[in-house]
């Protein structure tokens, strides 16, 4: 059995202890809404979890839009582990989620797309969404992000689009970066943030799954920070409502 294997039956056992811990860990950090704002993208802990803000929206375009592919064998079509505390970290900062919308990539995150280096078909619909998003709402603050794989899946996606296209996206933050010290294609180095944990094998181009692998929840406050940081102005968000609490984010 392949050692990545293991993910399946990682996620499922750190999942249901994780799940209780990262609203209290976050609201600490964030603030008291935070547990709540939480709350509107986890839903039920039984459920799996999908997110559909742009293929839903028929209305007024959000300010800021993110697209975000979880990792391997995650559940829904933006995982568990990243995904959804990143979200509520964005969120907290923007006072509600009334001008945000996620839309999560569905594709297979399976173990053979990992192997490949990513799904193919996982980077297609990533870069169908970037379309469709600049297309529908070319004045929105475009987001992508993924975790894992999700990451080989960002790096295949903007590889496939055109520089024009490209240089509209805001920002772009990867955890668990397996292609690790890689560009994104066509993104300015300075929109691009990669949290990469000491000890995360997956970043340094292995396969072994560890713990640093699976807690990219602690970094959402940090990495919502760097994406409102680069968006900031044009969402009206000031410098001073992006500071970390004292003792909290972003060190």
């Amino acid at each position: 059995m392949h050692r990545l294997l293991v993910l399946f039956h990682l996620i499922s056992f750190v999942s249901a202890g994780i799940l209780d811990d990262i609203g209290s860990s976050l609201g600490s950090l964030l603030g008291n809404n935070t547990a709540s704002v939480l709350g509107t993208f986890l839903g039920d802990h039984g459920t799996v979890i999908f997110q559909n803000g742009l293929l839903k929206n028929t209305t007024a375009c959000p300010a800021m839009s993110v697209i975000f592919a979880r990792g391997t064998a995650e559940p829904g079509n933006v995982g568990i582990l990243t995904g959804p505390p990143f979200f509520a970290a964005i969120a907290e900062y923007m006072n509600g989620t009334n001008q945000l919308a996620i839309q999560g990539v569905d594709y297979p995150a399976d173990v053979p797309g990992f192997l490949a280096g990513g799904s193919t078909q996982g980077a297609n619909t990533m870069a169908k969404l970037v379309n469709k998003t600049l297309a529908s709402c070319p004045n929105t603050q475009l987001l992508l992000s993924g975790y894992s794989q999700g990451a080989q899946v960002v790096h295949l996606a903007t590889a496939s689009l055109p520089s024009n296209t490209t240089s509209k996206i805001s920002s772009v933050v990867l955890f668990g970066d397996p292609k690790n010290g890689t560009a994104v294609s066509g993104v300015d180095a300075s929109k691009v943030m990669t949290f990469c944990n000491p000890g995360d094998d997956i970043c340094q181009g292995g396969d072994l799954i560890t713990l640093s692998h699976l807690n990219y929840s602690l970094d959402a406050g940090s990495a919502a920070m760097f994406a409102l940081g680069t968006s900031g102005a044009k969402l009206g968000i000031t410098s001073q409502r992006l500071r970390p609490a004292a003792g909290g984010l972003g060190g």
